[in-house]
């Protein structure tokens, strides 16, 4: 049980910071504005698809020479490690360490672009969410057993990412940047037939 708390704590830190944060932020807003932080939130997790399709894509899987090797490692090192290990599980999950200082570095930037920190606190919590969300995808693709339905689709593209082209469906939750940038995986049926 001790095991499990720490290895899910990201869905009790993300939760947690939250929370705080948006207390924090809002004591000093009029009523009105807080109203904004439902559709702050919700532009929030559709920013997440494409923060998680961006640092899958070019951060995780960076290819060009860095000139410092511990900056590589720490920016695709863990993730290098999970497609080397995909089963196992101290390995599926991103460390909380490492989102915080991720979304440190974002609330900063969004506090610098709306100039508001209730906003940019609505909106990080939108892009928790969307990260909670992936992380519980993830873990589901790599441990669960189901084939069918959204886990089964999601499974399938992101397996074939791990196993048949890691250039290609790096959108675990979603294949929708990976349409737009036409990174998707190819369709096999037609593909064969042409």
């Amino acid at each position: 049980m001790k095991e499990r708390l720490y290895r899910f704590r990201s869905f009790w830190i993300f939760p947690l910071l939250s929370v705080v944060l948006l207390y924090a932020t809002s004591r000093n807003e009029p009523e009105e504005r807080l109203h904004n932080a439902y559709w702050l939130s919700l532009l929030g997790l559709g920013f997440w698809t494409l923060l998680e399709y961006t640092l899958h894509r070019f951060a995780f899987h960076i290819q060009v020479p860095m000139p410092n090797p511990h900056l590589r490692a720490i920016l695709n090192g863990s993730h290098l490690g999970h497609h080397a290990a995909p089963r196992d599980p101290t390995k599926v999950l991103v460390h909380p360490l490492y989102g915080i200082v991720i979304s440190t570095a974002l609330y900063a930037l969004l506090y610098w672009i709306s100039g508001n920190a209730f906003d940019a606190a609505a909106v990080m919590t939108g892009i928790w969410a969307g990260f909670l969300y992936y992380e519980a995808v993830h873990y589901r693709v790599h441990f669960s057993l189901s084939a069918s339905g959204l886990i089964g689709w999601q499974r399938r593209a992101h397996f074939y990412h791990h196993f048949t082209n890691n250039k290609k469906c790096f959108g675990v939750t979603s294949p929708f940047w990976d349409y737009v940038f036409g990174t998707r995986k190819p369709d096999l049926k037609r593909s064969a037939i042409s």
